[in-house]
């Protein structure tokens, strides 16, 4: 979270150094084309391994008898799996920024998800504060970035409930002293599986991931497009509750 008073530090820094601006998004672009490179690159001796293993289950198919045969073609679907979310990682570095009604934007994902809460039996939730509607209204940002970065968490708060829990998104926003708001807060909570605590510290870090089947992208492109956006996401989890908590600017 920005601190009070100074909630514009990103743009006064870079009007004040006007080169900085241009830095910083020259070297954005230069990793963004390495990582690209990286994952091409890696993408054509994979696809040659790939054609390898299938060429010789169809010309020896005894092979498929042998005791890590199948964990061999697993490892390679599994690296395919790391470079398709790796570039959607590099990705997530574009930003579209245009007046947005979160309220409508988020309404919507919420809908989208109550089929699957109906069939899960989740009592899943919005509230939205009154007082904040106003400045959830029309907020620049990235419309499909921001929802993509909502539907991660849900997604995530779903697979770590059962039948009878809650999912609890909640938009309010954090004032001054002179109750002046000065950042927008959404909450996606929920009474699930709690997060293990040796676990929290490195949630967000890529790859990183404690989930059968997981990559550790999802929550790692959720704090990149956060972070673009200037602003924070937390996570608090025990046996009561698991919250993430995104903070925006205003």
């Amino acid at each position: 979270m920005l601190p009070k008073g100074n909630k514009d530090v990103p743009t006064n820094f870079t009007n004040a150094v006007p080169e900085l601006d241009s830095i910083i998004q020259n070297l954005t672009t230069e990793n963004k084309r390495l990582t690209s490179i990286f994952v091409h690159e890696l993408r054509n001796p994979l696809s040659l391994l790939k054609g390898t293993i299938q060429y010789i289950e169809t010309k020896h198919p005894e092979t498929k008898g042998f005791k890590y045969w199948n964990q061999l073609q697993d490892l390679v679907n599994d690296m395919e799996l790391m470079m398709a979310d790796a570039s959607l990682l590099n990705m997530a570095n574009n930003l579209s920024k245009e007046p947005t009604d979160l309220i409508k934007l988020i309404e919507g994902i919420h809908y989208g998800f109550i089929s699957q809460a109906d069939e899960q039996q989740i009592d899943f939730t919005l509230s939205i504060d009154p007082d904040c509607e106003t400045y959830f209204t029309s907020y620049n940002c990235d419309p499909i970035k921001i929802k993509q970065a909502l539907s991660n968490l849900i997604k995530n708060a779903f697979e770590a409930t059962v039948p009878g829990n809650y999912i609890h998104i909640n938009l309010n926003c954090l004032k001054e002293d002179d109750d002046i708001p000065y950042s927008l807060s959404i909450q996606v909570s929920n009474n699930g599986a709690p997060i293990p605590e040796d676990e929290i510290e490195t949630i967000f870090t890529p790859f990183v991931t404690y989930k059968k089947g997981g990559t550790g992208v999802g929550l790692a492109v959720v704090k990149k497009i956060v972070d673009l956006h200037y602003g924070t996401i937390s996570v608090t989890s025990d046996e009561k509750s698991t919250a993430f908590l995104i903070l925006l600017p205003l």
